[in-house]
């Protein structure tokens, strides 16, 4: 098991540039609610089970007018893809949070 593992900012950054890419991402988001002094709250979470699959979190706000579960699967999709072709992780979930709706494209 990988534990506070170098590679979770490497992922992060893979995930983020992969969600950024799709049509219909206004922007990535902070984790709402969750406020540090330490470190400023991160758009994109990844985390390790016990075999060593990765599970991610992304927080996204979206363009208005976009269908939000076509949305989502297309986030998973691509991410899952440039993750496991960029790293020798293989990814468990994806998970997608849109925190806002930008009305102004």
């Amino acid at each position: 098991m990988i534990e506070g593992s170098r590679y979770e900012d490497i992922i992060a950054s893979i995930a983020g540039v992969a969600a950024y890419k799709i049509n219909g991402v206004a922007s990535l988001s902070s984790v709402p609610g969750r406020k540090s002094r330490r470190r400023a709250p991160k758009s994109v979470q990844v985390s390790f089970s016990k075999d060593d699959r990765v599970s991610i979190d992304i927080y996204v706000n979206a363009f208005s007018g976009v269908s939000v579960p076509d949305l989502s699967y297309d986030i998973q999709q691509i991410v899952k893809k440039e993750v496991e072709n960029a790293t020798n992780f293989k990814i468990s979930s994806v998970n997608i949070f849109i925190t806002g709706i930008v009305f102004n494209q």
